[in-house]
């Protein structure tokens, strides 16, 4: 990925669910969000956050709010969507 950074308040976050995924025995199948609330790597943020959140660390938030702010297959989310932050 280039070397882009969200502006502001705005984070920029890869899901850890959905795509294809293999289970043990070799089946195929394409995981679905059961919830509304998701845990995603964070990659960039803005300059503007003002809460402790760094690219590597994990985030849990409200996947209703994303609104289909998306690009190269991250979401890009304002700051207030994010409940916890796990280093």
């Amino acid at each position: 990925m280039n070397d882009f950074r969200p502006i502001g308040k705005n984070v920029m976050l890869e899901r850890e669910f959905g795509g294809e995924k293999t289970t043990e025995a070799g089946i195929i199948y394409n995981e679905k969000v059961t919830s509304r609330l998701v845990w995603s790597k964070v990659i960039a943020v803005g300059e503007g956050i003002k809460e402790d959140i760094k690219p590597g660390d994990r985030a849990l938030w409200d996947i209703t709010k994303c609104k289909g702010n998306q690009h190269n297959g991250h979401d890009i989310i304002s700051e207030e969507h994010i409940y916890m932050v796990e280093r």
